[in-house]
């Protein structure tokens, strides 16, 4: 009868666990600046039906230069553990931010892994001003994806 109660009890607090990760607001990675992910309804997200004059740049003018913000988005790369891409903002040669653009899936693993990984890889790359920093100890699928797609932002960019 012992056992009985015990796999109620376990699995009662597996369901619990379950329905929190359920009912928990979706995690945003990267910076504060606004949202990481196309938002029903927003008038200021770019059509995604319609192509983009200049692939991989944002946010005005030609090459990186002038003042200006420009972002550059790598290649989308997938893996068993989801798809990952980066994107970097350039003022005047210098890389002033990391964000990914997607990052795993919405496991709860793949989150807390990417929640972790994602701000580390934004301090290195912001302090190196390259791609080629080193992977991150405990994101074994992460940092390849993300490496892989960072080093694209940057040949697009112009920074290789």
């Amino acid at each position: 009868m012992r056992g009985s109660h015990l796999a109620v009890v376990v699995g009662g607090c597996a369901v619990i666990v379950a329905a929190g990760f359920a009912a928990a607001p979706p995690m945003k990675l990267g910076s504060a600046a606004g949202p990481q992910e196309p938002v029903p309804g927003d008038s200021n997200q770019a059509d995604p039906n319609q192509p983009d004059p200049t692939p991989g740049a944002t946010a005005g003018g030609s090459g990186v230069g002038g003042g200006q913000a420009q972002t550059f988005d790598g290649p989308a790369v997938s893996n068993v553990r989801g798809t990952y891409q980066a994107q970097i903002t350039v003022v005047d040669g210098v890389v002033t931010d990391v964000v990914a653009l997607q990052a795993g899936t919405s496991a709860a693993e793949s989150v807390a892994v990417n929640t972790m990984a994602i701000p580390l890889f934004k301090e290195r790359v912001l302090e190196a001003q390259s791609a080629d920093v080193e992977a991150v100890s405990g994101a074994s699928f992460t940092s390849p994806a993300f490496l892989e797609s960072l080093a694209g932002a940057f040949e697009a960019a112009g920074l290789s």
